[in-house]
């Protein structure tokens, strides 16, 4: 294995992987509109020399008029500013609130990603700009009007991307299908990266929250939300808080932040884990995150630097030199994180919503093929070594872990060493810890739980074995023609589409799931899971603790204490 194809499974396996007056909508005509500059980074146009448009929505919300577009039925508002641009002395600070424009903001563009490297190769496009704190909001014109003429208001989906809290982008997720079904859908940006995951002695003692900068912009985005869209006619008390991998991460660590509470009523964790692995994966606590932050300064020249001396760097010399010092997952800063999140559901300080919680039934395919995608070569036993070493290492390492995992798992029972590692991280990194979430919260919140088990999903990677229903395969279920940033995606087909339809029903009317469906709640007396697969979705019991191994890893995550 040469030194690129170390590099790849080394990074590879770390992915945890968008008014009116009187609230109504009306149109305005050029003759109704002052056009003035805005705010910096705010595009502020005149419709007049943009007739196509003219009959776009017009919307007012709390920080001026928004032009919209209209296609297929669904109106869109791309590239709203929810914060300030966190750049020059507003890196590594809280998000603030975003400038009011005059004149009519041009929202018909998608924004830049945030400023991010290719770690994930294909899955992943480089690029974007730290100026990148913008949302978009989608709203299927007749759900609007019907909803309207009724006097209601219509749910609201909002998504947070995954990948690995360092690469991923709002634009990535197409809205359609769940706005067709009558929710309104809102995909964000936020800061990844160093960026969105840092701690330093300078930048720590300016006495503002510190740390969690991305999961802060997340909690921006949901204020934003309460504040204005109801202006697009949907219902701030009617919030579904969605997210895949490390999106699925977010909204279960939104459930303890504090200033999270009341922004939203449901959650969905789609592959998420909220960091009830061990070692690497608990919370990091303030220490451990600012001894990164020392070395990733000194590896830039910076010993005993300041915070002016952090903030000058270019983006392009920090997204250069950050990925040795990337934490993993957020930290425990007594703020937007008390505690860790799993110490908060266990004793009750969360924040109650109606939690959907779930993973892929072969996760770990993903990211033993993903490798193989990017370097033409399968694992070999030299590369299911170097994993399991990184994954004992997680897991805290301990005389005999090793070997007990492969006892518990023997590699010569599979067809490949890829098929060999893949279900050690299905099980060890989400299966389990989804499993210990659920069995903590079901007599505190409803908790439906699911297995996504569709093997016949299309696969955007090109490996030795079969992806079957692996780690981001579901996605393209929820939103169309998902392929990971830059690969090719395939179209599902009638059968699939029929299981995408059933799915994307739940999901966007989630404060209605037990009304709308044969869904049992979460008992682990029952081990109940609803199974989206195919020819058609059932409820299992009885199979997810066998089939995932979970005795044996609550031992091993019961033996470590993180300190």
């Amino acid at each position: 294995m040469n030194l690129f194809q170390k590099k790849a499974w080394r990074n590879l396996s770390k992915l945890g992987l968008a008014v009116l007056l009187a609230s109504q909508f009306s149109f305005s005509t050029a003759a109704d509109v002052v056009v003035t500059n805005g705010a910096p980074s705010v595009a502020v146009t005149d419709l007049a020399t943009t007739a196509v448009q003219q009959s776009a929505p017009i919307v007012r919300i709390n920080t001026g008029l928004l032009r919209g577009t209209i296609e297929n039925g669904i109106e869109s508002y791309k590239g709203i500013p929810y914060a300030e641009p966190p750049v020059g002395e507003l890196r590594w600070r809280p998000p603030q609130p975003p400038k009011s424009w005059e004149g009519v903001y041009d929202a018909t563009e998608y924004k830049s990603q945030f400023a991010q490297n290719s770690d994930l190769g294909v899955f992943a496009t480089a690029g974007g700009s730290e100026d990148a704190l913008y949302l978009n909001v989608f709203v299927d014109e007749a759900a609007r009007l019907k909803a309207e003429a009724n006097n209601e208001k219509l749910p609201v989906f909002v998504w947070v991307h995954g990948g690995g809290l360092k690469v991923g982008a709002s634009q990535d997720y197409n809205p359609t299908a769940l706005a067709k079904e009558g929710a309104i859908v809102v995909t964000i940006n936020y800061r990844l990266g160093i960026f969105g995951l840092f701690a330093h002695p300078a930048i720590d003692a300016e006495g503002h929250a510190i740390g969690n900068y991305g999961l802060m912009d997340q909690d921006m985005a949901l204020t934003w939300v309460q504040e204005n869209i109801s202006q697009f006619g949907g219902d701030p008390q009617n919030v579904t808080l969605a997210g895949e991998s490390s999106g699925g991460e977010s909204v279960l660590t939104a459930m303890v932040n504090p200033h999270s509470a009341g922004k939203f009523q449901q959650v969905i964790s789609m592959s998420g884990n909220t960091s009830t692995m061990t070692a690497a994966f608990t919370q990091n606590s303030i220490a451990e995150a600012e001894a990164k932050g020392i070395a990733f300064a000194e590896a830039n020249g910076l010993k005993d630097a300041t915070a002016e001396q952090l903030r000058s760097l270019s983006t392009e010399q920090i997204l250069r030199t950050q990925t040795p010092y990337m934490l993993m997952t957020f930290m425990v800063d007594g703020e937007y994180i008390p505690e860790r999140s799993m110490e908060a559901f266990k004793n009750g300080r969360f924040n109650k919503a109606t939690l959907i919680n779930g993973v892929t039934k072969q996760e770990g395919n993903f990211f033993a093929g993903l490798p193989e995608t990017l370097t033409g070569k399968a694992m070999d036993r030299e590369g299911y070594m170097a994993q399991l070493d990184w994954l004992v290492n997680l897991l805290g390492d301990r005389p005999g872990l090793k070997e007990a995992i492969m006892a518990e798992y023997p590699p010569e029972q599979y067809d490949s060493y890829a098929e060999a590692f893949a279900p050690l991280i299905t099980d060890a990194w989400l299966s389990s810890s989804m499993q210990r979430i659920n069995d903590v919260l079901y007599n505190q919140i409803p908790v439906y739980a699911y297995v996504f088990a569709d093997e016949t999903a299309p696969s955007y990677l090109v490996t030795s074995f079969p992806q079957k229903a692996s780690h981001t395969y579901e996605l393209p279920y929820i939103f169309p023609g998902f392929n990971g940033s830059s690969i090719q995606s395939t179209a599902l087909n009638p059968e699939q589409q029929k299981l995408a339809n059933q799915m994307v029903q739940i999901w966007a009317r989630a404060g209605e799931i037990n009304k709308q469906s044969e869904w049992p709640t979460y008992d682990p007396k029952k081990q109940n899971y609803m199974t989206f697969t195919l020819p058609n979705s059932y409820m299992s019991e009885n199979e997810f603790n066998e089939a995932h191994h979970t005795a044996f890893w609550n031992k091993i995550n019961s033996e470590y204490q993180p300190k």
